[in-house]
């Protein structure tokens, strides 16, 4: 069985799923993204769902072996501590989807932010599958987007 586990950003607008370890299945925008979120912040809008399903997902098997909720944050949070702490922080680079329209900044495979081209309310399709695109790239499934370094 191949569970999906969701999450949205706080607009409700944006939404992603992501697989049992956390590797983005899908990502999207909700009618009403334009207003709630517009072009400013629909990138991390996206992100913002897509970390609210990974959080869910590193939760679930934290939480059925009993640790608290509590608990099980703390130890995500130590996580993502000592992964910030690390000396040797590898090269920003930017995953740009194939259609130009988003822009996934990271560093190593960890996310340090997205950013969105020009534009329109028309552009909600493409602008999701240029995000889905740009993470399927990162999670390493080649699908032809491009890198380029950053600055």
């Amino acid at each position: 069985m191949n569970k999906t586990i969701n999450g949205i950003d706080r607009t409700g607008t944006a939404y992603a799923m992501v697989d049992p370890v956390g590797r983005c299945v899908d990502i999207g925008l909700r009618s009403g993204w334009w207003s709630a979120l517009g072009p400013a912040r629909v990138a991390a809008g996206l992100l913002e769902a897509l970390e609210a399903a990974r959080i869910q997902a590193a939760l679930a098997p934290l939480m059925q072996r009993g640790e608290g909720h509590d608990t099980a944050r703390s130890r995500i949070s130590e996580a993502y501590r000592l992964i910030d702490e690390c000396p040797e922080k590898p090269a920003l680079q930017v995953i740009i989807g194939p259609r130009g329209l988003f822009r996934l900044h990271v560093r190593g495979g960890r996310i340090d932010g997205a950013e969105i081209g020009p534009v329109t309310p028309a552009d909600t399709d493409r602008i999701a599958a240029d995000a889905r695109d740009a993470l399927t790239e990162l999670s390493g499934q080649r699908i032809g987007t491009r890198y380029a370094p950053a600055g």
